[in-house]
């Protein structure tokens, strides 16, 4: 018997106000799922209620197998935009969510959200119970960060350690386009890339 793939909870944001835009997430998704590397929920939301709830949910023993939380959306240091009028910081998420991330892995796919310091970002993985944290802390682009992201996503999820987006991103063929976005990575017990 195959064991199913682990899970990734993913959040996506309202990215701008034009209702035809097809821009998304869900493409890297579905390859990573149709490769088998990996089960996805993908919810939008664009209000912090509507983030609240989803992010409640999951947290739910209902979706303990769902370790990598995904949070597609706007940003800027230390702040999640949800869509143009609605914006949530990270320690406000932290306070949703305190104690009942143990042992899972977070990946703000976010301009400049990490954009903090060491001791902001160390507070947020104290508060959360969070293993790690990584994302980016420049301005991307959406083409280099979803080529990214399916390492990164398959990583989190398949990589035995935690330190294996670090690992990885530490590569002769992902270094460059991890340094060029800004990527960066903050562990539990302090350490940061």
């Amino acid at each position: 018997m195959v064991a199913k793939p682990g899970g990734v909870f993913c959040v996506e944001g309202n990215w701008n106000n034009d209702l035809a835009a097809r821009g998304s997430v869900l493409p890297t998704l579905d390859l990573l799922e149709r490769l088998g590397a990996i089960r996805y929920i993908h919810r939008r939301t664009a209000t912090p209620q509507e983030l609240r709830f989803y992010v409640e949910t999951w947290l739910s023993r209902k979706y303990a197998a769902y370790h990598v939380g995904f949070f597609a959306l706007h940003g800027a240091p230390t702040k999640l935009h949800l869509s143009e009028a609605h914006t949530v910081g990270l320690a406000e998420l932290g306070s949703w969510t305190a104690g009942r991330c143990e042992g899972k892995r977070l990946y703000f796919g976010s301009c400049s959200a990490l954009r903090a310091s060491d001791t902001t970002l160390a507070e947020f993985l104290r508060e959360t119970k969070a293993a790690m944290v990584c994302g980016f802390t420049k301005e991307i682009d959406w083409i280099e960060s979803a080529a990214l992201e399916t390492v990164v996503l398959n990583n989190l999820v398949n990589g035995s350690r935690v330190d294996s987006v670090e690992r990885l991103m530490k590569t002769v063929r992902w270094a460059p386009l991890a340094q060029h976005l800004g990527f960066r990575v903050v562990y539990a017990n302090g350490r940061s890339t």
